[in-house]
């Protein structure tokens, strides 16, 4: 674990000499926090309006099973674990980072023009980190469209490069989906497109990278901003 540690000290030292890296990190920091914000603050406006009750044939075949804690460990484990390999390389991980701003933009907008209203039959999820309350604890189960839980472990299935964490994450993000699912957490159609929302949040980032250089197309990794800036 030290060495582990030593390991990813020495490779953020040597990207923190490269002012262009520098400068990507403290302004991707701030766009992301202010991303979280924003959809943050949807969340709650959509927890204040009326929404819609779908009809979705698959949940009425299926559940609701209670499955949080499977759900909880699934998802935290796959989390950690994949932003822990995206940290060795610290360009990926903010590239990473720019593309979990955007994710949480799309999902902000998604939020504010798709009010839905969950099924009757739903199990909150009650994540202990992630779950989001109002001021009086009421807990928020209308931020439905699109499953957050399913986007946020696609898009680091995006981002890894590792061939056995990918099949990992991609593991663990399928659990999630179908455990969300038999919650009654999600409508199907919240955690089917969410894939597509991170995956077009990963294409929207990358082209930048490309035409400014940061990505090495040789060999398809990310370098540590060599170019001269």
């Amino acid at each position: 674990m030290i060495s582990r540690m030593r390991t990813l000290t020495v490779a953020w030292r040597k990207a923190l000499q490269k002012p262009r890296f520098t400068f990507d990190l403290i302004v991707t920091a701030v766009l992301f926090l202010a991303s979280l914000y924003l959809c943050g603050e949807v969340i709650h406006y959509a927890h204040t309006r009326p929404g819609v009750q779908l009809n979705d044939p698959l949940l009425h075949r299926v559940g609701p099973v209670s499955l949080r804690v499977p759900i909880f460990l699934a998802l935290w484990s796959s989390l950690l674990l994949g932003v822990y390999a995206l940290a060795k390389t610290p360009p990926r991980f903010v590239l990473w980072l720019q593309a979990s701003a955007v994710l949480a933009c799309l999902r902000a907008i998604a939020l504010f023009l798709v009010p839905l209203e969950p099924l009757p039959s739903i199990i909150p999820l009650a994540d202990p980190v992630a779950t989001l309350r109002t001021d009086t604890g009421t807990l928020i189960v209308n931020d439905l469209f699109f499953s957050g839980h399913t986007a946020i472990l696609f898009l680091l299935f995006l981002a890894v490069e590792s061939p056995p964490l990918k099949r990992f994450l991609l593991a663990g993000m399928i659990f999630t989906a179908t455990g969300v699912l038999l919650q009654h957490a999600h409508y199907s159609g919240d955690v089917f497109s969410a894939p597509f929302f991170a995956l077009g949040s990963w294409r929207m980032i990358l082209p930048i990278h490309k035409k400014c250089n940061f990505w090495n197309t040789d060999n398809g990794s990310v370098g540590l901003y060599d170019s001269n800036a």
